[in-house]
Parts: C-alpha cells; structure tokens; sequence
C-alpha cells in the first residue's frame, strides 16, 4: 500500500474500523516513523475520543428491559450454556484501544458506515470552526476599526475641550480688562466732575472780581 492509501485508512483506525490486515499494515507504517500519520493519528482520536460526549442521552424505552427479561427467560438451556462461536476478533493496537473493536464480519460494514458518518461529522466541525474563526477575525477587525474610530473621536473631544478651556481663559481675561477700564473710566469721571466745579468756582470768582464796585452816597 502507498502512503496515500495508509494516510486514508488514519480515520477508520482512529475509531476502531479496520480490519486486520490493514490495521496491522498501518501500524507497521506508523512505528516506521511516517510523523504526518501519527500527527494525523492523533487529531482523529482526540476527535473521536470527543464525540461521545456531544451525544444527547435518550432514555430507553420502558418495555425493552422487560422483552430483555423475557427472551433470557426463553433461552434453552443449550443455547444458555454453549460457548460463544469463534469468531476473528480484532484486538487494538499498541496506537489505540479502539472505541468499537469489530468482533464480526456482520460489524464491517456498520464500522465502515460509522466511519464515514464521523468523517462527515469530522468535515461538519472543521467546516464549522472555520467559520466560526473568519466570523470571530471579522468582529475582532470590526472591534478594532471601531475602537480606532473612538480613539479618533476621543482625540478631537480633547482638542474641542482644550479650546473652549482656552477661549473661557481668554473671556475671563478680557472680562477683568474690561471691568477695570470701567474702572478707570469712573474715576475719570469723577475726576471731571471735581474739575467742572473747580472751573465753577473759578467762573464765579473771577465774575466777582469783574464787578464795579459800589459808590457811597
């Protein structure tokens, strides 16, 4: 058998599905040192040792065990006593204790059908996880282009805000300024007031002063 042909029987003897020959030729193959089967060897058993448990429970049905009963009860006993057929069985490897080791030619085909059932639920779970990495490599891309987005944002508040702190700086300053010209202002015109009576009184006086004088009688 080519290599090919060995790497394609990796998911029959991962489940306990080949029969002798072929597991045995395998196996040779594997302790040969072929590192792509074994590598391969091991992602299917750790999938297949998985599979088990992604099984929902269904409860039997509440005759069966008593039709169970029933039949044991109707055993003769020759058929109870004689000792079962002998029939090939195929023990597991040193690679594997196989999950269903085949134990009649009846199994063959329920094991090749088994195995083409689990290299189908195997492509279902790769398919799946693919899919479920792209769409998690989209959302973490889309998180990163938002959270960008919001550094940006963040960015422009802050310039926003500095320039309002500024402009409210600039207006207090302007508002000080403005409140002392006013002021300086009053107290111009305080002063203005002081030199308008000053002029007042100079007026009177000098009017005074302008005036004849009187004569006597």
């Amino acid at each position: 058998m080519t290599h090919e042909d060995l790497a394609d029987t990796v998911p029959l003897y991962a489940i306990g599905a080949l029969e002798k020959p072929e597991r045995q030729a395998l196996e040779a193959h594997l302790l040969s040192g072929c590192t792509l089967c074994r590598t391969a060897l091991k992602e299917f058993q750790s999938v297949a040792v998985a599979l088990p448990f992604a099984l929902s429970l269904t409860p039997p049905p509440r005759g069966l065990r008593a039709k169970i009963m029933g039949a044991r009860a109707q055993e003769s006993p020759e058929e109870a006593g004689s000792p079962p057929s002998a029939t090939p069985s195929l023990e597991p490897g040193e690679w594997m204790k196989h999950l269903i080791p085949p134990t009649s030619a009846s199994t063959t085909s329920f094991g090749w059908a088994l195995s083409i059932l689990i290299v189908g639920v195997l492509g279902l779970l790769v398919f799946l996880g693919w899919n479920t990495s792209a769409r998690v490599t989209e959302d973490v891309n889309k998180l990163a282009e938002l959270q960008s987005q919001a550094d940006v944002a963040k960015a422009k508040l802050a310039t926003i805000q500095q320039q309002l702190s500024e402009r409210d700086a600039a207006l207090a300053q302007t508002r000080e300024e403005l409140q002392r010209q006013i002021e300086e202002l009053a107290e111009l015109k305080d002063q203005l007031i002081h030199r308008e009576a000053e002029v007042d009184d100079l007026r009177t006086q000098l009017a005074e002063r302008g005036r004849p004088s009187a004569q006597l009688p």
